[in-house]
């Protein structure tokens, strides 16, 4: 009989998930956005032929609002592309194992570019501002090393109902 996963993991998965819900949503708006500020751009530039000043300063900032909010949605959905070499040719026996190393290693690396990200967020300080409008860079940066962070908690969750399902299916793998 297949272990069930504890209630508690489940739980933890279920706020993980409301949590990157509501980065998706903010990614949303982000992408609403970003399409009302092309929309004008263009029109101001091309039917008004008076282009915008600093217009994109604030297409980047809205870009790196889509770019963390997709990150989160990708880790939480499985968008993100994998191929199974390993599972194909060794079976579960081994991918088992391999799965835990990678998905040890994903959470470290995840974890390191959250850490660098929030802590070393704009290095010289010249380089924390945008071009024509100055905006500020840092909050930006906080932004993506939270959804950088709740990547890492995704695989760092996956690591764990892994290990948990050592001897059995992986619930996170996909089937074949």
């Amino acid at each position: 009989m297949p272990r069930q996963t504890p209630s508690t993991l489940l739980w933890v998965d279920r706020q993980l998930g409301r949590l990157s819900g509501l980065v998706a949503i903010l990614g949303a708006l982000a992408v609403l956005g970003l399409m009302f500020v092309t929309l004008t751009a263009v029109l101001w530039r091309y039917a008004l032929n008076d282009p915008i000043f600093g217009i994109s300063d604030i297409s980047t900032m809205t870009l790196i609002i889509v770019a963390g909010a997709s990150v989160c949605y990708g880790a939480r959905h499985g968008a993100h592309v994998s191929v199974n070499v390993i599972g194909m040719v060794a079976g579960r026996r081994l991918t088992r194992f391999t799965d835990a190393l990678m998905r040890l290693m994903a959470f470290g690396i995840l974890a390191l570019a959250s850490y660098a990200l929030a802590d070393k967020a704009c290095g010289a300080e010249r380089a924390c501002l945008t071009n024509n409008m100055s905006i500020v860079h840092r909050p930006f940066y906080y932004f993506l090393s939270a959804t950088m962070g709740l990547f890492a908690l995704n695989v760092l969750l996956q690591l764990i109902v892994g290990l948990y399902h050592l001897n059995g299916d992986d619930p996170n793998e996909i089937a074949d």
